[in-house]
């Protein structure tokens, strides 16, 4: 069952100071040559802070490191991903466990499963996850997931394995909270989609919404509300229609929002004062 709440009358047009971009890789070697002008763009479009994901042991400190230069901008999840599977280790889940106490933590991630390039790591990826899930509860930490199926969905479904896993085993809860964390890269089917709202999970939106083709996850959103989401960009990865081909960037964000906005007819500073909205209440100040 989708949980909604209602909408309310769309503020101005101005989206200066109010978008979140809620999952970048800004450390990614794809920005070597001018990550700092990239940053600069992303607030200079109207980004007013940024959430950098760490989901590898080599990752960690480049991500504190990059906070600390864009401080009370730019802050991160520390977790492994499910690619990363072989990482498990006592030595790094200590190590994990400091990065997720500093002060521009905001969460564990990302995390889940991914059986588009390991289908074959289930049992790795689970156990994986369990451990992520472990530090969540122990550390009353809100999350972002990764779910991606396999080729043969039907088969290999990350969404409702990691539904099931969830329900089962994390407590993470909030006293007032709407939402318990972020489903990211949201490319589900509705059924998914309610699965993981009924989860205390909102739905990561990015470029993905506005590819040709994809009317499938236009109508998700439809259905699903403003108040059920969160922007993203995934970078570099996943550029809008306008950039396919190129590297994605935070400052790509509002366009996202416009076209979101425009399908759902809204203004584009409605959608986002209630997408901003729902991130902080996610990640907490910001």
């Amino acid at each position: 069952m989708v949980r909604r709440r209602p909408q309310g009358i769309g503020c101005a047009d101005n989206m200066a100071m109010q978008l979140i971009e809620t999952h970048c890789h800004l450390n990614d070697e794809a920005f070597n040559g001018d990550r700092d002008a990239v940053i600069e763009k992303s607030f200079e479009s109207g980004i007013s802070k940024l959430v950098e994901i760490a989901c590898g042991a080599k990752e960690w400190e480049p991500a504190e490191v990059l906070c600390s230069r864009y401080p009370a901008k730019i802050y991160a999840c520390f977790g492994i991903h499910p690619g990363y599977s072989e990482e498990l280790c006592p030595e790094n889940l200590a190590t994990l466990e400091q990065y997720l106490k500093k002060s521009v933590s905001k969460g564990i991630g990302e995390i889940g499963f991914d059986y588009y390039r390991d289908s074959l790591k289930k049992e790795q990826q689970n156990i994986l996850l369990e451990a992520m899930i472990s530090l969540s509860n122990r550390l009353r930490l809100t999350s972002v997931f990764h779910a991606r199926s396999g080729k043969d969905a039907k088969k290999d479904d990350a969404y409702a394995d990691l539904t099931a896993l969830l329900k089962d085993k994390w407590n993470y809860a909030p006293k007032g909270k709407k939402f318990r964390g972020i489903l990211h890269c949201f490319s589900g089917s509705y059924y998914d989609a309610g699965r993981a709202l009924d989860m205390g999970l909102a739905l990561g939106v990015n470029g993905t919404f506005t590819y040709k083709k994809n009317d499938e996850l236009r109508e998700i959103v439809k259905k699903t509300g403003l108040e059920n989401i969160v922007f993203e960009t995934d970078c570099p990865y996943l550029p809008p229609q306008s950039a396919r081909g190129l590297r994605n960037a935070p400052a790509y964000i509002p366009e996202i929002a416009g076209a979101v906005a425009g399908f759902l007819g809204v203004t584009a500073g409605h959608a986002a004062e209630v997408t901003s909205a729902n991130a902080m209440e996610i990640f907490g100040a910001l």
